[in-house]
């Protein structure tokens, strides 16, 4: 059967996501983590993405970027899986598939949704319950967007810059935001909505 033709994004965001073999986890170490952070930065300049969030989780990885062109992403998803597989296999003696498929581009075509998906990426951590407070994890741009740390891998989000023109009333909005909980997301986590 072929494979289903990728929507393409009309704006060029889309919401870029990895996941390891049968749920199986892509990082074991800090040193993954950090190898993986290295392999987005690098082709991350080589094809042109600008990642406007991130978050790397044991098994998965999210990230909410833009690209000039489809194809560019394709290259981009394809050296990054490729080189990390190459790495893991590697380190941890494993044969056979490292990433579940390929990987899920889900276009973002209105500017609305940016915010939110950035949101939505950046509480993985709060969701999987790897964390009691977003500032703990490490592995997200989460400190990026709220405390103004630096993040190489990071490019302003335009809805996070329309926040304010003031940098500090713009982090305080944003981490109001984000960290805010809804009954929707309460309801689901406790079974009373279907996901």
């Amino acid at each position: 059967m072929p494979r289903k033709r990728r929507q393409e994004s009309l704006t060029g965001v889309y919401h870029w996501i990895v996941r390891g073999m049968n749920k199986k986890d892509l990082f074991h170490h800090a040193k993954d983590y950090e190898r993986f952070k290295a392999l987005l930065l690098e082709y991350k300049n080589t094809y042109q993405v600008l990642i406007y969030h991130y978050c790397l989780m044991t098994n998965h990885v999210h990230l909410l970027l833009h690209v000039p062109e489809l194809k560019q992403l394709s290259k981009f998803s394809h050296y990054i899986q490729r080189r990390y597989a190459y790495y893991y296999c590697g380190k941890y003696k494993w044969t056979g598939s490292v990433f579940q498929r390929g990987y899920r581009s889900l276009a973002i075509d209105r500017n609305e949704y940016l915010l939110e998906c950035g949101r939505y990426v950046e509480r993985n951590p709060l969701r999987a319950k790897l964390v009691q407070d977003l500032e703990q994890y490490a592995y997200s741009g989460y400190r990026y967007y709220v405390y103004g740390r630096d993040d190489k891998l990071i490019t302003s989000s335009p809805a996070y810059l329309g926040l304010s023109d003031d940098i500090k009333e713009r982090c305080l909005i944003y981490a109001k935001y984000v960290r805010e909980n809804r009954l929707q997301e309460e309801m689901m986590e406790k079974g009373l909505l279907l996901r």
